[in-house]
């Protein structure tokens, strides 16, 4: 443990949290698999993005000419 007061502490704390940028969500997410080595998360993550991209498609009904390429 420091021998700094709570208060040097807490400044400590706040200017450290201060130097980083904020990101978002997806931003998030990747530096949580990147710290914790959790990358076998990936293709599940791929597999979801790819039923939203689906699910959209079909809400605006562009789902039709997705089929005629195939």
């Amino acid at each position: 443990m420091s021998n700094a007061t709570p208060d040097e502490d807490k400044e400590q704390f706040l200017k450290s949290a201060s130097h980083d940028k904020e990101r978002g969500l997806v931003g998030e997410f990747f530096g949580f698999m990147r710290e914790n080595k959790a990358w076998w998360m990936t293709p599940i993550l791929v597999v979801l993005a790819f039923v939203g991209v689906l699910l959209g498609m079909v809400a605006t009904g562009a789902l039709p000419f997705l089929y005629t390429l195939f």
